[in-house]
């Protein structure tokens, strides 16, 4: 199962880190990788990797028109 990166930072040697957790220990201190004093979790940004769950289908849906119209007869 994927686990979130978390992104850390050291008050005490100013260093910034990722880890690899659980969601289930998102809250807790993680200690760092430098000094080994306790380091809080930074908020960060998300990253979505690729588009292809979205494309195809957009991509085929600009192709057909979204409703088709009847024919009207000429009077």
């Amino acid at each position: 199962m994927p686990m979130p990166i978390y992104e850390y930072y050291c008050s005490k040697c100013d260093y910034e880190f990722e880890l690899i957790r659980p969601v289930s220990r998102s809250n807790e201190t993680a200690p760092c990788s430098q000094c080994d004093e306790p380091a809080q979790r930074q908020l960060s940004n998300f990253a979505f990797r690729s588009n292809t769950f979205t494309a195809p289908k957009f991509k085929a849906s600009l192709e057909k028109p979204m409703r088709s119209r009847p024919e009207t007869p000429a009077s």
